[in-house]
């Protein structure tokens, strides 16, 4: 079933219009959500969009260097070694229930980034 609900492509971000004031509604909204839940400094809100085709076996994945504060996001394969112990870190809600759309790969114990390589 995941396979078909990720089958829903995104909009090009070529596509997609800026946050405007017919969002703001919307944002305050989910501000009271996640207020009331206590959530503000655990979740956010992104902008659904894609810049490629990612194929159903495949998930975003976050990798960050800190000396020199570098963030690069990539696909890779569901299986990927990199996502044992990762930490999702956004999901679509669009399908209905939360599909992880990245996930941060974990350096040492600490959850700590390094340079790769």
């Amino acid at each position: 079933m995941e396979a078909q609900i990720l089958s829903r492509r995104l909009v090009d971000i070529r596509d997609v219009e800026p946050l405007n004031e017919k969002d703001l509604p919307i944002m305050d909204e989910i501000y009271h959500v996640l207020r009331k839940h206590d959530a503000l400094q655990r979740f956010g809100v992104t902008l659904l969009h894609e810049h490629f085709e990612i194929d159903d076996d495949e998930v975003l994945i976050e990798m960050t260097d800190r000396n020199t504060r570098t963030q690069t996001i990539q696909p890779v394969n569901k299986n990927h070694p990199d996502l044992i112990g990762s930490i999702e870190t956004s999901w679509r809600l669009d399908t209905g229930i939360p599909i992880m759309g990245c996930s941060c790969i974990k350096f040492g114990d600490d959850h700590s980034h390094q340079s790769r390589g």
